[in-house]
């Protein structure tokens, strides 16, 4: 509870401060404007590269694992079932502080930014998500990294996946959607959920899900056949 007011406090204090004159802007804002304004040619396309595998691994990255546990089983199962939780809570997360803290978005309050993509181009960001805090693409990018990370806990899933989210974020700030408190609250929040499901997961996880209950779904018992020769 602690670490949800502190965020809230942080979108509040810089939602107010967005609309002050421009020499009086805040750190946040500032620093928003220095990453917006970057020269950075070389960046630009990766950063949009990324940026269009967002959805895609939102809401695919849960269906594969699942897909995966149903072939597998065992400890895939379980992987599956807590990139799932951690996805749920962190989307619920997110939807609940927008609404709490009501942060307009750097574009729609900062003279001379303008969104940079997607429906934020017209500043078309819809009914369903209008508010800037926290960033729900870094909230997501890190519940799903930090969730598949501790479950596979390997150089080859952990950077990539942890690139990958970082990438996400930084790329929120640069097209003018998010300021970067936006991104760090969305990061903490998202990494934070996953963290808390990992460390639960014997007390959250059901038992015909458990990867030490094989036998539990159909009551059969488990027959050992050894052949000696």
């Amino acid at each position: 509870m602690r670490f949800v007011g502190l965020l809230v406090l942080a979108g509040l204090g810089a939602g107010a401060a967005c609309a002050q004159p421009a020499d009086t802007l805040s750190l946040d804002a500032r620093l928003f404007l220095h990453v917006y304004r970057a020269d950075l040619p070389g960046v630009d396309p990766y950063l949009h590269a990324v940026d269009a595998t967002a959805y895609p691994v939102f809401f695919g990255a849960p269906a594969v694992a699942w897909g995966a546990a149903l072939v597998e089983g065992g400890v895939v199962r379980e992987a599956a079932y807590r990139l799932a939780l951690s996805w749920g809570t962190a989307a619920a997360g997110v939807f609940g502080l927008k609404y709490l803290v009501r942060r307009p978005r750097p574009y729609a309050v900062l003279p001379g930014v303008r969104g940079r993509t997607g429906r934020h181009r017209t500043g078309g960001e819809g009914v369903i998500d209008p508010y800037s805090f926290p960033s729900g693409h870094a909230t997501l990018a890190f519940a799903l990294a930090t969730s598949w990370s501790l479950s596979y806990p390997r150089w080859y899933v952990v950077a990539p996946g942890m690139l990958w989210a970082g990438s996400v974020a930084l790329s929120r700030v640069r097209f003018g959607v998010h300021y970067p408190s936006d991104v760090l609250a969305g990061a903490l929040l998202g990494a934070g959920v996953a963290a808390t499901v990992h460390l639960l997961r014997h007390t959250l996880t059901p038992a015909f899900l458990r990867a030490d209950e094989p036998a539990s779904r159909t009551g059969t018992p488990v027959v050992h056949l050894r052949i000696v020769f």
